[in-house]
């Protein structure tokens, strides 16, 4: 116990140093009470982060656990068999809870859990997107998912497609959704409009992260294209 609050004070003292600018909106009102930040394995992490004054590092922290989460997994959560990502909207809703101004994790943790080949839990992107809105209601893409999430649930791809796609340039969109998008297009045999999302990516370098993907996808659409012709 005494290397457990060793660590978390060297946590803190490290927060005071580097926070930076995002240390302004600590006393943003919308931040919910300790009451209603979420359980689990974090849960001593994030409450001695908040009651120090921490919240926004925090929700950084919890940041890059999700991160790893979804690249691979951590050990405090790991999947049951069967179950892909089945702690992905509660590590995008404690995020969200720790500061609710963090709209990426819940943009992130949406786009997964709606659209994600594989997984496809709409009804749980839908939770988490309704609480983002709740608690920050000028983020639009909270309303533009949702409504894209109603048209999955009615069969209504092309719709869809169209609105998701609407957002494809703004900086609020996910890399991973745009990725999910150009996918989308490739798997309804929409090659050269999957091919053209491929390369937008590859040209923004708010999408780094696709890089390497992209590069490796547009030279399967371009032979695709080539063997169709």
């Amino acid at each position: 116990m005494k290397r457990r609050w060793l660590g978390v004070a060297g946590v803190l003292f490290a927060l005071a140093l580097f926070a930076g600018s995002r240390l302004r909106r600590l006393h943003e009102p919308r931040f919910p009470p300790l009451a209603e930040l979420t359980g689990g394995p974090f849960a001593f992490q994030d409450a001695a982060l908040a009651v120090a004054g921490f919240r926004a590092p925090a929700a950084d922290l919890a940041w890059i656990q999700l991160l790893q989460y979804t690249a691979g997994g951590v050990p405090e959560l790991p999947d049951r068999p069967g179950h892909p990502y089945e702690h992905l909207k509660s590590l995008s809703l404690r995020v969200a809870r720790l500061d609710p101004s963090f709209h990426r994790a819940v943009l992130f943790g949406s786009s997964i859990l709606a659209w994600f080949h594989g997984i496809e839990r709409p009804d749980e992107a839908a939770d988490l997107l309704n609480e983002g809105m709740r608690r920050s209601p000028e983020q639009p893409l909270y309303g533009l998912y949702l409504a894209a999430i109603a048209y999955k649930k009615q069969g209504d791809t092309d719709r869809m497609v169209a609105l998701l796609e609407s957002s494809f340039d703004l900086p609020e969109t996910p890399s991973t959704m745009k990725a999910i998008l150009a996918n989308l297009r490739q798997s309804r045999g929409e090659y050269r409009e999957a091919l053209a999302l491929w390369e937008r990516i590859r040209d923004n370098e708010r999408d780094r992260s696709e890089h390497a993907r992209a590069k490796a996808k547009i030279a399967e659409l371009r032979a695709l294209l080539r063997s169709r012709r």
